[in-house]
C-alpha cells in the first residue's frame, strides 16, 4: 500500500513538472516568434499555448499541493503552549478531534479528556510525566512515520 501510495505521489509530480516543461517550451517559442513579429497582441500567445482543460488541470494540481501541505503544517505542529503556569506536557490524539492531554498546573498534572463538546478531567496524575525533550526531527521521518501509520490504518480498515 506504502508503494502505491508513494507511486501516485511520485506520478503527480511527474505530471506536473510535464506540463511545466511544456508551457515553458510553448512559452519560448512563442516570445520568439513575438520578437520577430512587428504588432504586438496583448493576451493571444495565452490563448494559443494553453487549452481550458490543462489550464484547470494546473490548477486543481496546485490547489491539491497546497491542501496537502496545508494538511502536514497541521499534523506536525510542535508548538507547546504556556500560559500563566499552565502547560501542555503531552497530548495523544484518539480520533479525528478527540484527544488526551496532560496539562502541569503548577505542581500538579492532570489528565483531560478533549472533544469539540467539552473538556473532562479524567484523573490527577499521582506521579508527573517526564516532560518530553523536543527532539530536531528530521521533517522526511516524520512524514515517513505518518505515511506508515496511514497504510496501516487502510491496510486494517481493508481486512
Amino acid at each position: 500500500m506504502k508503494k502505491s501510495l508513494f507511486a501516485s505521489f511520485i506520478c503527480c509530480n511527474l505530471i506536473a513538472i510535464a506540463h511545466a516543461e511544456e508551457a515553458i517550451s510553448q512559452v519560448t517559442a512563442t516570445e520568439t516568434a513575438v520578437i520577430e513579429a512587428a504588432p504586438v497582441e496583448v493576451g493571444k500567445h495565452v490563448a494559443a499555448n494553453m487549452d481550458a482543460m490543462s489550464m484547470i488541470v494546473s490548477l486543481l494540481m496546485v490547489l491539491a499541493v497546497i491542501i496537502i501541505s496545508a494538511m502536514i503544517l497541521k499534523r506536525f505542529q510542535g508548538v507547546r503552549h504556556s500560559i500563566n503556569g499552565l502547560k501542555i506536557v503531552t497530548s495523544l490524539h484518539l480520533g479525528s478531534k478527540e484527544k488526551l492531554v496532560v496539562v502541569q498546573a503548577g505542581d500538579k498534572q492532570l489528565l483531560l479528556g478533549v472533544t469539540p463538546q467539552q473538556i473532562t478531567l479524567l484523573e490527577t496524575l499521582d506521579e508527573p510525566l517526564v516532560e518530553p525533550k523536543e527532539s530536531g526531527v528530521d521533517f522526511a521521518q516524520s512524514l515517513a512515520k505518518l505515511l506508515k501509520q496511514k497504510a496501516i490504518k487502510s491496510y486494517d480498515k481493508q481486512k
